[in-house]
């Protein structure tokens, strides 16, 4: 008892074998010197548990000698000793053992990001379940949160359903993988669902990534399929500029059904793009009756801003009247040109090809002619040439070979029978001098 603490033995047996009258006395002091003895005891341990808290783990005086003139050292036989604690002597819990022997002994701890990275790529004990469609995936919460902000919306939901006309089932594969993976690579399949999900979801860092690599990352065949992708995620009008980035690949586009289904505006922004490869301006204005006649006579409105799309001032005039001959052009061609704006267009065509040879290569002159009509010369296409192909010839080649429609859809087909690389061997025309089919224009004329 605390009591019992501050007394002494001799005293407390005699407070029993005394009398009656002068027991109560006795108790009555012993009990007032306990309570006296108590409050100073209270505040010596109060004192000391101040003194413990305060100096535990910082005492920077510690370890400083202490003056003689401190211990107070008199002459006599009784010493007075300042009272100190183990703490003002210099020592602390802190410093029993040094981090560099816990590591001899133990090793080195277990980096805390690691292992939180190690759980998460091995899917182990997911914590919540995002259901798209039919569709379950499991995840850690903490995961989409930190790239998410929808995510960080959700207060640590077991269950999350997410809209699959907004978030696919791939693309959302697609985007847990890259967050949890040091160097994702973004596959061009899926991007387009990538981007749509991540907008959704607000993750700007992955939609600026997928907008970097649509920006320049994908030509050619890569941007048709894009494109084609677009439209069956209804985002067409989002992406119609990737039709611009098709050249060498163009014909090939062509040859295939997806060119037969354009809409008439992505028609027109790819007829109208100078970058598309062709060998004359011809197989450009074969495509555009090509595409016309497949869903006839329900396209025939769209003839006239069709074919004002076509550049039949890069036509030699010959061509250009021949392919008004009835005699000699196909059905399809014919319900085209017999348009009476398709037909002045011609005209303009021939005037200003005929203009053009007129003046030879006295382009000064012709330069002032141009100015003097306020007329615009065309636009120059990207040419290309075929070596396989029997009317493609080099860009000097005096020898042309006429182009009829049926020429035109027969090397279609031949398009379609080769390997899906075939667009690759397609040469600038420029490249090279030799013409394959003027050498053997040649041979058989010998």
């Amino acid at each position: 008892m605390p009591q019992a603490d501050g007394t002494d033995p001799e005293d407390n047996s005699s407070c029993f074998c005394d009398s009656k009258e002068t027991s109560k006395p006795r108790t009555y002091a012993f009990k007032e010197a306990a309570a006296g003895d108590a409050v100073e005891e209270e505040k010596e341990r109060k004192q000391e548990r101040d003194d413990g808290l305060k100096h535990l783990y910082n005492n920077p005086a510690g370890n400083n000698r202490t003056p003689s003139s401190v211990l107070g050292i008199q002459a006599g036989v009784f010493n007075n000793l300042n009272e100190r604690t183990l703490s003002s002597l210099g020592y602390s819990s802190a410093s029993t053992l040094k981090p560099l022997e816990i590591s001899k002994s133990l090793g080195e701890k277990t980096n805390l990001y690691h292992k939180l990275v190690d759980l998460v790529r091995r899917r182990i004990k997911p914590n919540s379940i995002i259901t798209i469609g039919k569709s379950q995936h499991p995840v850690h919460l903490m995961v989409l949160q930190s790239f998410s902000r929808t995510f960080r919306d959700v207060s640590n939901e077991l269950s999350v359903d997410l809209p699959e006309e907004k978030v696919t089932p791939r693309s959302f594969r697609l985007i847990y993988d890259w967050m949890i993976e040091d160097t994702p690579i973004l596959p061009r399949l899926g991007l387009l669902e990538v981007l749509q999900a991540a907008s959704f979801l607000q993750i700007p860092q992955l939609a600026s990534q997928c907008e970097y690599c649509l920006k320049n990352g994908f030509r050619e065949e890569s941007a048709a399929m894009l494109y084609l992708e677009a439209k069956l995620l209804k985002l067409e009008q989002n992406h119609r500029h990737l039709l611009v980035r098709i050249s060498k690949f163009f014909l090939t586009l062509v040859a295939s059904k997806e060119f037969l289904r354009l809409q008439l505006n992505p028609l027109l922004m790819l007829i109208m793009s100078s970058d598309i490869g062709v060998n004359t301006e011809l197989e450009v204005f074969m495509a555009a009756v090509r595409w016309l006649n497949h869903q006839w006579p329900q396209r025939q409105g769209n003839i006239t801003v069709v074919a004002s799309s076509i550049r039949f001032g890069l036509i030699p005039p010959w061509l250009l009247i021949r392919l008004q001959k009835p005699d000699i052009t196909a059905v399809e061609v014919r319900r085209i040109v017999t348009e009476p704006e398709v037909r002045q267009a011609i005209h303009d065509g021939i005037a200003y090809t005929t203009t053009r040879l007129f003046f030879g290569a006295d382009r000064e002159a012709f330069k002032n002619h141009l100015h003097n009509s306020s007329a615009h010369p065309p636009i120059q296409r990207t040419w290309i040439y075929d070596r396989k192909c029997r009317h493609h010839h080099r860009l000097h080649c005096k020898i042309t070979l006429e182009l009829t429609y049926e020429t035109f859809v027969e090397y279609l087909n031949y398009l379609q029978n080769q390997n899906r690389d075939y667009w690759h061997s397609i040469e600038i025309a420029e490249a090279s001098n030799v013409c394959f089919n003027c050498q053997a224009v040649a041979k058989e004329l010998e």
